[in-house]
C-alpha cells in the first residue's frame, strides 16, 4: 500500500534544501574552468550573474507550478499533470537519474576529494600507490552511506540533519569571503584582463554557461518535498525564491573572491586538473597552505549539507512514481514508525554509489551537467499547458509569463548545442543524450505495456483529476 506522507517539514527546512541543494560542487570547481579558458574576470561575474537571473526565471516558473500541485514528486508530477503519465515517467526517472542520483555522487567525489586533499603526500608514503587511487571514491562512498542512514532516522531527525549542515556551510563560506576581501593580498588589478569576448570565445562562454547552470541547481529542491511541507501555498514561494535569490548573492561574492585571489593570466597556464578546486586555489594563494588544508577539509564536510539535501529531495521521486506504479511498489512505503521512503533512500544511495566509481570528477560532471540542463528545460515546459488547466487552484503566477519560461528555454538550448559543438565536451554531452533518449524508449515500451495489460490507459492526464499522495 502507498501511504500519505506527513506534512512535517516547515520553512526553514524548504530554504535549507534549496540553499543546500544549490550551494555545492558547482561553485567550488566551475569558475576554475572557466577562469582558465577564458581569463576575463568581469566576464565571469556576468556568467555567473546570467545564470542567477535564469535560476530565478526557472524557480518562478516552479513555483506556480508547486503551489498548484503541492505534491511530492517535484518535475514527475509536474510532467505528469501537463502533458500525460508517459511523459511524467519520462521526467520522473530522469530527473531521479541525472537530477539527483548523478549529482549525489558528484558532490560526494568533490568532498572526499576536499578532504582528501591535505593528506595526500603523507598518505602516498604509508599506503599503496593502487589502493590510493580508490580513497577518493571509498571515502565518498562512506559518505553517501551516512547521510542517508541520517534521512532514514525520521522527519524530525532528517530536518536537523539538513539545517545544521547548511548552516555550518553557509557560516564557513561567508566567513572565507570576509576573511578574503580583508586580506591584504588581494589584488584588484587582476579585472584588467577583462575583455568583450571575441567569436572563438563564445563557445567557451556556453560550456561555461553549462557549468553554472549546474552549480545554480537545485532552486527546485524544495518542490519535491511540496507533498511534506506544511501549509505549501505560502511557504513554498518564500523557500523557492528566498533560497534562490540568497544563493546567488553568495555565488557573485565567492566568484569575486576567487578573481581576486588569482591571477586570470597565470591561471591560463595551469593544467585543466589542477584548476578544478578553485576554492582550494584561492585559499592557499591568500593564506598559503597552513590555513588552506583545514579549510579544504572544512568545505569538504560542509559538502554534505549538499549530499543531504539531493538524498532527501530526490528520494521522493520514487515515492510520487511508486504511486503510479512507474517504479518500484516498494519506493512508496515509509517505515512503519519513522514515516520515511527507507526503500527509496536506499536505491538512489547505491546508485549513486555505483557512479562514484564509474569514472573521474570532471568526466561524471560533465555528464552530469549537460543532462541536468536538458531535464530542467523539459520541465520548465510544463508551465504552458498547466496555466490552461482550469480544475488547478493558481494561487500564485509567474510575473511576465511566458518571457521568464522563455528566457530560461533559450538558454538552454544555447548551452547544449555548443557543448556538442565543442570537441571536448561533445562524449559526455552525446552520453547526456543518449540517457534521455534511452530512458525515453524505455518508458515508452513499459508505458505501452501496462495499457495493453490494463485494457485501457491511465487516467492521470491534464484532463483528468490527479491523483494526490
Amino acid at each position: 500500500m502507498i501511504e500519505q506522507s506527513p506534512r512535517g517539514y516547515g520553512l526553514s527546512t524548504g530554504v535549507f534544501l534549496v540553499v543546500a541543494g544549490m550551494v555545492g560542487a558547482g561553485i567550488l570547481t566551475s569558475s576554475g574552468y572557466t577562469l582558465r579558458d577564458t581569463a576575463n574576470p568581469a566576464g565571469l561575474l556576468l556568467l555567473w550573474a546570467v545564470g542567477g537571473l535564469m535560476a530565478l526565471c526557472g524557480a518562478w516558473c516552479v513555483v506556480e507550478m508547486a503551489t498548484a500541485l503541492p505534491q511530492v514528486g517535484g518535475d514527475y508530477i509536474f510532467a505528469r499533470e501537463a502533458f500525460g503519465p508517459g511523459a511524467g515517467m519520462v521526467a520522473g526517472w530522469l530527473s531521479f537519474l541525472i537530477g539527483f542520483t548523478a549529482p549525489t555522487a558528484v558532490v560526494a567525489r568533490l568532498a572526499a576529494n576536499y578532504i582528501v586533499k591535505p593528506f595526500g603526500e603523507p598518505l602516498r608514503t604509508v599506503i599503496p600507490e593502487s589502493f590510493y587511487a580508490y580513497l577518493e571514491p571509498g571515502l565518498a562512498t562512506v559518505l553517501i552511506v551516512c547521510i542517508t542512514w541520517g534521512h532514514c532516522l525520521g522527519h524530525k531527525q532528517s530536518a536537523l540533519l539538513q539545517t545544521v549542515t547548511t548552516l555550518g556551510k553557509i557560516f564557513v563560506l561567508l566567513a572565507m569571503v570576509v576573511a578574503a576581501l580583508l586580506s591584504p593580498r588581494i589584488d584588484w588589478s587582476h579585472f584588467e584582463s577583462s575583455h568583450w569576448p571575441d567569436r572563438s570565445e563564445w563557445s567557451t562562454w556556453a560550456v561555461g554557461l553549462i557549468y553554472v547552470g549546474y552549480a545554480y541547481a537545485g532552486w527546485n529542491s524544495a518542490a519535491y518535498i511540496a507533498g511534506e511541507i506544511r501549509n505549501p501555498g505560502k511557504l513554498l514561494p518564500w523557500a523557492i525564491l528566498g533560497g534562490c535569490i540568497l544563493v546567488t548573492t553568495l555565488y557573485l561574492l565567492l566568484n569575486l573572491v576567487y578573481i581576486l585571489a588569482l591571477d586570470p593570466v597565470a591561471m591560463r597556464m595551469r593544467p585543466i586538473g589542477e584548476v578544478g578546486p578553485v576554492a582550494d586555489l584561492a585559499m592557499r594563494e591568500l593564506f598559503g597552505p597552513a590555513l588552506a588544508n583545514p579549510l579544504s577539509v572544512v568545505l569538504g564536510l560542509g559538502l554534505v549539507a549538499s549530499l543531504s539535501s539531493y538524498l532527501l529531495a530526490g528520494s521522493r521521486l520514487p515515492v510520487a512514481m511508486a504511486h503510479d506504479g512507474l517504479f518500484f511498489r516498494m519506493a512508496g512505503r515509509l517505515h512503519n514508525t519513522r514515516q520515511t521512503p527507507v526503500f527509496a533512500l536506499w536505491i538512489q544511495a547505491f546508485l549513486a554509489i555505483g557512479l562514484c566509481w564509474s569514472g573521474s570528477f570532471l568526466q561524471i560532471l560533465d555528464y552530469t551537467s549537460v543532462g541536468l540542463t536538458l531535464v530542467s528545460a523539459l520541465v520548465i515546459c510544463s508551465i504552458f499547458p498547466l496555466r490552461r488547466r482550469v480544475d488547478l487552484a493558481h494561487a500564485i503566477r509567474c510575473p511576465g509569463h511566458p518571457l521568464p519560461a522563455l528566457i530560461y528555454l533559450g538558454l538552454s538550448t544555447w548551452t547544449i548545442v555548443f557543448s556538442l559543438m565543442d570537441g571536448q565536451k561533445f562524449f559526455p554531452t552525446l552520453l547526456s543524450l543518449v540517457t534521455v533518449i534511452f530512458v525515453v524508449i524505455v518508458s515508452g515500451f513499459i508505458f505501452s505495456a501496462r495499457r495493453m495489460v490494463a485494457g485501457n490507459p491511465t487516467s492521470a492526464g491534464p484532463d483528468k483529476v490527479p491523483r494526490h499522495l
